[in-house]
């Protein structure tokens, strides 16, 4: 998903003083760094949940990258940078945020300037956009309706005194109330449908618009309480399918609709070792995010993610007053999904190590596949697998190519390629596991690889190139190429 107080970076010149605010939150001290003396037992990964190849790859990749290996130099420092969710953490913290802020009705907004944040970036042609229900009536609802019902229920709530930028836990009545559900679930329901109907420049940032009003501050809180609830362990209604219904009983302009939405959150303790492993062998570890730049300073701090140097992430502007405005920092750099994320890290990190790209990358879905296959100097990448049918399905047939090929990180390299692994897991526990395919949310049976990865998989077996599977398959009209950065 930078600051010095306004999280705008202030150009290279200023860079390295910005990278230990953007990590350290606003209120409570900072994560605690990886010390450049402390050592494990050895700088390599030990947990068993790791998939075999993968957990044996990126220990060869430190051993053959890292500070420990007679080819490191000091002086050219090689950097890591990190997708946050679904790779980082386990399912996505900024959708999480969404459901906190609509369950305490966190909100800064006058009702009177509600519908101008709702519309913001959406162009005026698409505000009459179909979208149907996801419980399956298919019942074709437009933006502009999900809107009208939205700051309608909204203006209702905040006159009844009830929505705060803190937030608050919400009586009984106040939740069986029509205005509350209608709310909720229209707000949920057009997160879904612009991300749906529109480009991901616009659906991306709709969603930090919700903070317009709010201080970095009082953002990073929400976010902060947010995980400490549902990235609790010990919480029963995590890692489980939500959903809200818009009442019957009075007349709306959607009329009845139903939403869903995951719960959970959690950075498992094989990332945290990854991070530390990364950092312990003289990499610095950055994340490039599209969720909002508080909400994963929030999250690197409650999930105590080690050896953390930089964060760039979604970044709206400041008003005179210190809050948050409708309106992204193009000044701070790109928004960091897609190609943004790689034009991101060319304003932002690689300037601080002389222009090079990052040496390893974490992905999982399509906003990261830009950044993970652009730059020439990547070595390795890590996937974790949610059977994609976009682009991050052609990374993961490319893993799987190399896999079952017996390719080696060592073989890759040489040859002038990345090598890619796929890493699976269990949403219904938030945990990784030793295999390369995963269990999603609410499913009882594992899953691998989509029909378009399969489809790569084909293709690289007939004797064609990772380059010529990328570019020919990739939804992207404007994709730069493998290894052009």
């Amino acid at each position: 998903m930078r600051l010095l107080k306004n999280f705008r970076m202030l150009g290279v010149a200023l860079a390295m003083t910005a990278i230990c605010v953007l990590v350290s939150p606003p209120v409570t001290e900072g994560t605690a760094a990886v010390s450049e003396t402390e050592t494990a037992s050895t700088p390599q990964l030990q947990s068993e949940n790791w998939a075999p190849e993968v957990r044996g790859t990126l220990n060869d990749f430190l051993l053959t990258y890292g500070k420990y290996s007679p080819n490191y130099d000091k002086h050219e420092r090689p950097y890591a940078v990190f997708d946050f969710d679904n790779t980082t953490s386990v399912l996505d913290v900024e959708e999480q945020l969404m459901i906190w802020q609509l369950e305490h009705l966190a909100f800064a907004v006058p009702p009177q300037k509600l519908a101008e944040v709702l519309e913001t970036g959406i162009p005026i042609e698409k505000l009459s956009l179909t979208y149907g229900a996801d419980d399956g009536s298919g019942w074709p609802v437009t933006i502009q309706a999900g809107i009208n019902d939205a700051v309608r229920a909204y203006a209702s709530l905040y006159k009844a005194g009830v929505v705060s930028a803190e937030g608050r836990e919400q009586s009984g009545q106040i939740k069986q109330s029509f205005e509350y559900q209608e709310f909720v679930t229209k707000m949920r329901w057009l997160y879904d449908a612009i991300s749906e109907t529109m480009d991901t420049s616009v659906s991306y940032p709709w969603v930090t618009y919700w903070f317009t009003g709010m201080t970095p501050g009082q953002v990073y809180n929400l976010a902060y309480a947010c995980d400490s609830y549902y990235g609790d362990p010990a919480k029963a209604q995590t890692w489980s399918k939500g959903k809200y219904t818009s009442p019957a009983d009075r007349k709306s302009d959607t009329g009845v609709i139903t939403v869903s939405y995951n719960q959970g959150i959690t950075v498992t303790p094989e990332i945290k070792e990854l991070y530390k492993a990364l950092a312990q062998n003289g990499m610095d570890v950055w994340i490039n995010s599209a969720s909002a730049i508080d909400v994963i300073r929030a999250a690197v701090k409650y999930f105590d993610i080690p050896g953390v140097k930089g964060i760039v992430a979604m970044t709206n502007r400041l008003g005179s007053d210190g809050k948050y405005i409708n309106a992204y920092d193009y000044n701070a750099h790109p928004q960091t999904q897609g190609v943004g994320k790689s034009l991101t890290i060319e304003k932002v990190i690689a300037p601080l190590y002389h222009g090079r790209g990052p040496i390893f990358t974490a992905m999982d879905s399509q906003g990261d596949f830009n950044f993970c296959t652009e730059f020439k100097d990547t070595k390795a990448v890590l996937i974790m697998n949610r059977r994609r049918k976009d682009d991050a399905a052609l990374c993961a047939a490319v893993a799987e190519y190399q896999k079952s090929h017996n390719i080696t990180l060592q073989q890759a390299n040489a040859a002038g390629d990345t090598k890619f692994v796929l890493q699976g897991r269990n949403e219904n526990t938030g945990r990784l596991w030793p295999d390369d395919q995963t269990l999603l949310l609410g499913k009882q049976d594992k899953v691998f690889l989509s029909d378009k990865a399969d489809k790569a998989v084909t293709e690289l077996n007939n004797g064609a190139s990772i380059a010529e599977v990328l570019q020919k398959n990739t939804k992207l009209k404007d994709y730069k190429g493998y290894k052009t950065r």
